[in-house]
């Protein structure tokens, strides 16, 4: 069939206004360039807000008086390091990197501008806690007495950069009249340290760093030892036992953040217990055994005791295993005291040794 002249013009006159339709539409469409310098300062801007409110969040948590004085150096000022002093300790963590180092920080000295850095500090009145045991035992403590002597023995352990810059915080415990066992991981990212408790009174102790485990590896030793020269008389250090026994109670004692972020003194919160039992005991290849427990722990317990019910070592708190599933799991793992008397051994650290004859619980 062929198209007459007529129909032939139409069809091309529609063709026409179909393509010129087209063009016109794509010509004032909405033109975007994305500069990939433009998409980089943005994503950077948003990273930089967010991490300064992370920051502002972090800071917030060590507002009152006391602590914003001791990190502007006005109370038991830290001295910077010299040369020649202090301990220097290989560093494998993957916080710091493999080929890091990490320096003890030197002697803490007194400050004119505060009398009680230059004598040991006084503890708060003791009217009000029943005094803790005179000498370690095997015997079954009260549990008033437990936790007397848990709150003299634990410490808060505050951590800094060289420039007096709050890092974080962990918990560590007396072995010694002037000496703190807590883990290396609590203090490897910071230049300088100090101690605070309730028990020890309002001002943070200084203290150096005198010995450490290799690295804090998943499943290696992960110790540090502290020491200061300003330490009351009155502390209790805690003798180290064995390994604990399977189902044996145990009382673990720190400073979780999730607790103490209420605490109305900041600087020197309250300790805080909690109770459970050994669930089991996994050897490692290096012979070193992990105590799985119930004892509740959390971020900043790290470094604290665990002990049994005659107020004893049989580990130290270490880290919590957690699955991200919606039905996840917590393990709270500590290292054994076998495993903390060997590091003190290796180190030349004086401590108490005790058997591990605690069995049975009290009824309270």
């Amino acid at each position: 069939m062929k198209l007459s002249t007529r129909t032939f013009a139409v069809a091309a006159i529609i063709l026409i206004a179909l393509n010129l339709f087209v063009y016109l539409w794509w010509a004032n469409r909405p033109f975007v360039v994305l500069r990939p310098a433009d998409v980089n300062r943005e994503i950077v801007a948003g990273l930089e807000a967010e991490s300064q409110r992370i920051q502002r969040m972090l800071d917030s948590a060590c507002t009152s008086p006391e602590m914003q004085a001791y990190r502007r150096g006005e109370v038991g000022p830290l001295l910077r390091a010299q040369p020649g002093s202090g301990v220097s300790v290989s560093s494998q963590s993957p916080n710091t990197g493999p080929n890091a180092s990490l320096t003890t920080t030197p002697e803490a000295s007194a400050s004119p501008s505060s009398p009680s850095a230059s004598a040991p500090a006084t503890p708060p009145p003791a009217e009000s806690r029943p005094a803790p045991p005179e000498q370690t035992s095997t015997k079954i403590l009260p549990q008033e007495q437990l936790v007397s002597l848990l709150e003299a023995a634990t410490v808060r352990v505050l951590v800094f950069s060289e420039q007096m810059k709050y890092l974080g915080h962990g918990t560590g415990f007396f072995i010694d009249k002037n000496t703190v066992v807590t883990n290396r991981h609590v203090i490897e990212a910071g230049k300088k340290f100090a101690i605070t408790s309730s028990f020890l009174g309002k001002q943070p102790l200084p203290v150096k760093l005198i010995a450490a485990t290799k690295d804090s590896e998943y499943t290696n030793p992960d110790f540090a030892v502290l020491r200061g020269d300003t330490v009351p008389a009155t502390v209790r250090p805690l003798a180290i036992s064995t390994q604990p026994q399977l189902l044996q109670t145990v009382v673990a004692s720190g400073f979780p953040s999730s607790e103490i972020r209420v605490d109305a003194n900041i600087v020197t919160p309250n300790t805080v217990f909690s109770q459970g039992e050994v669930s089991v005991l996994q050897r490692q290849p290096n012979n070193m055994v992990l105590v799985l427990h119930t004892a509740r722990i959390a971020t900043g317990s790290s470094g604290g005791p665990l002990v049994n019910r005659c107020g004893n070592v049989v580990g130290v708190n270490t880290f919590i295993g957690a699955q991200t599933d919606k039905f996840s799991d917590r393990s709270l793992y500590a290292l054994s005291g076998n495993a903390l008397r060997s590091f003190l051994d290796q180190s030349g650290v004086s401590y108490t040794k005790i058997a591990n004859d605690c069995s049975s619980d009290p009824k309270n």
